[in-house]
């Protein structure tokens, strides 16, 4: 099949995500559980505050300053910090193992919609179980190219930020064309890397290529078709702000027409509303999935 353009792309896209809708359910458990996952440090930090504001108060000190004190001076403790570390970084290492495992089922779902297979079967146990620990590997370098990337931003960004502060010598023109250019590097920078990570993703997934070589490959279409890519990162990006921002708003409106009523009453409507904008993120999701698959596997 040829390369196809970027409203092709979008169109397979959205027609994979809408054959594979029931992604949605478990894509919605994921999510839940993500967010749980962040909640253990935070707690855990609150929980520390409290005890040291209880220790100042029962101590007798009387001092305006002394809860704050005592507060700063628990959390501080070295064995706090390394706690608060330790759960932190567990909590970031399970979230994202959670997602790859969904990506290592919903991949090769999608796939099987995009190649449009007359003898389809069910690729998602499959792929949670057989997939999970290449796309594992392929997601960690993933995230190192889009650190790189960051960083890089981040250092030409200070670079140029110290440029214009010395009015680059006498040739300020020269400076500001470098400036220009060595910015708009930055801000490509990480749009290409994460772009170059989700296409190594992909072909991981439905081409079964290792780590390396599907970042290599991927990163190596994203270049060759930039274009392609950014453009159709930049439309689904406009299309989930326009939907999640209209599910706000919704949710924002039941809520206003509810004030003054008891909280257990508008409880329900809150989850709904919040079920409902977590399950249009993940249907925007299978369709960029869906989008970057079809430009990243097909030759």
């Amino acid at each position: 099949m040829p390369v196809p353009t970027t409203m092709q792309a979008l169109s397979m896209g959205a027609r994979a995500a809408g054959r594979s809708a029931w992604l949605v359910a478990p894509g919605l458990l994921v999510a839940f559980l993500r967010t749980a996952l962040a909640w253990p440090a935070p707690l855990f930090a609150l929980g520390l505050a409290r005890a040291g504001i209880v220790a100042r108060a029962s101590s007798g000190l009387t001092h305006p300053g002394s809860p704050i004190a005592g507060a700063f001076e628990v959390l501080t403790a070295p064995r706090s910090l390394f706690i608060l570390a330790g759960l932190w970084l567990a909590g970031q290492l399970a979230s994202g193992a959670l997602r790859v495992a969904w990506l290592s089922g919903a991949l090769p779902t999608l796939g099987e919609d995009l190649a449009r297979s007359l003898d389809p079967r069910p690729r998602f146990a499959e792929g949670l179980a057989f997939g999970f620990a290449p796309l594992l590997g392929t997601a960690f370098l993933g995230l190192a190219l889009e650190l790189a990337a960051q960083l890089y931003a981040l250092t030409v960004c200070l670079a140029a930020a110290l440029l214009a502060f010395n009015h680059a010598g006498g040739h300020p023109v020269l400076a500001a064309l470098l400036g220009a250019a060595a910015l708009t590097t930055a801000v490509a920078a990480p749009m290409v890397a994460s772009l170059g990570a989700d296409a190594a993703l992909a072909r991981t997934a439905l081409l079964n290529d290792g780590p390396a070589p599907a970042l290599a490959e991927g990163m190596r279409r994203v270049l060759k078709r930039p274009g392609a890519f950014l453009l159709a990162g930049w439309a689904l990006g406009v299309a989930t702000a326009v939907l999640l921002g209209s599910a706000q708003a919704m949710e924002a409106a039941a809520l206003g027409t509810a004030r003054g009523a008891p909280a257990l009453l508008i409880l329900g409507p809150r989850l709904m509303a919040s079920v409902l904008g977590a399950a249009l993120a993940a249907l925007l999701e299978l369709w960029r999935l869906g989008t970057v698959a079809a430009l990243a596997c097909q030759d």
